[in-house]
């Protein structure tokens, strides 16, 4: 069955030997692998792509496309800062108190300081590198940036567009032993925890992944954005329309 005739994502979440998840999306025969390795990084694989190495997470799993959401928005407008949390403002108040100092104005400050970082961030080489024209492009950390796989996130109007790619790879490079690590059945991207080249934004990946595992796979409700996409598509709309006309 083609993805576009497929109203519904294959789910399928396993813990590893690590006993960490391994989170599969499946749309025809596009399998989406999203894991931890025993290095302890984040991977996306992509695989059984055939000439078409894209992945599309729409709305009509609106629990996963709100994840991605998250993901693009945050990295996009270099808000990797969360809100304060009550916990967070509760230790300002705590500390203020004890200092004899107006929390009011800790506050303030502390928001002006995370105000300060995501500007000088949108600044940062790695946002540059990282951010192209509203496009997220990731170059797998387990190689140099001339042989690196990658993964670009595109937004459309009702979905995310994961596209995988490899490099022409320069002469220089051919004989790299690494290559022989590239599958061509698979694309595979690399996420760092630590000594990424695009620090601090793996973060947000990670984010994406405990989002992933904390999803109920086997019991989904029934979104209204799901709904209303479901009521489109019965009145003659192609799910591909729905999902990706710009």
């Amino acid at each position: 069955m083609n993805w576009l005739e497929a109203k519904k994502y294959e789910l399928y979440k396993e813990r590893n030997d690590g006993n960490y998840y391994d989170i599969e999306l499946s749309r025809e025969d596009k399998t989406l692998s999203i894991f931890f390795g025993g290095n302890l990084d984040l991977y996306f694989s992509l695989k059984k792509f055939g000439n078409d190495p894209t992945f599309v997470i729409g709305k009509d799993n609106y629990e996963i496309y709100a994840l991605f959401d998250v993901l693009y928005n945050s990295i996009v407008n270099a808000n990797i800062y969360e809100k304060l949390t009550d916990k967070e403002i509760n230790f300002i108040i705590l500390m203020s108190e004890l200092e004899e100092e107006d929390y009011h104005q800790k506050i303030a400050e502390e928001l002006k300081k995370r105000e300060k970082y995501e500007r000088n961030l949108r600044k940062s080489t790695q946002y540059k590198n990282l951010v192209q024209d509203g496009v997220i492009i990731w170059k797998s950390d387990e190689y140099f940036d001339e042989i690196a796989p990658f993964i670009k996130i595109k937004k459309q109007e009702n979905a995310y567009i994961l596209e995988f790619g490899k490099p022409i790879i320069p002469p220089e490079y051919k004989n790299d032993a690494d290559l022989m690590l590239m599958d061509p059945r698979r694309i595979t991207v690399r996420f760092r925890n630590s000594g990424s080249r695009y620090e601090p934004f793996n973060i947000m990946f990670m984010k994406l992944y405990q989002g992933l595992c904390k999803l109920d796979y086997e019991h989904h409700q029934i979104h209204i954005e799901e709904y209303l996409i479901q009521e489109r598509i019965n009145k003659g709309e192609s799910l591909k329309r729905v999902l990706i006309k710009k």
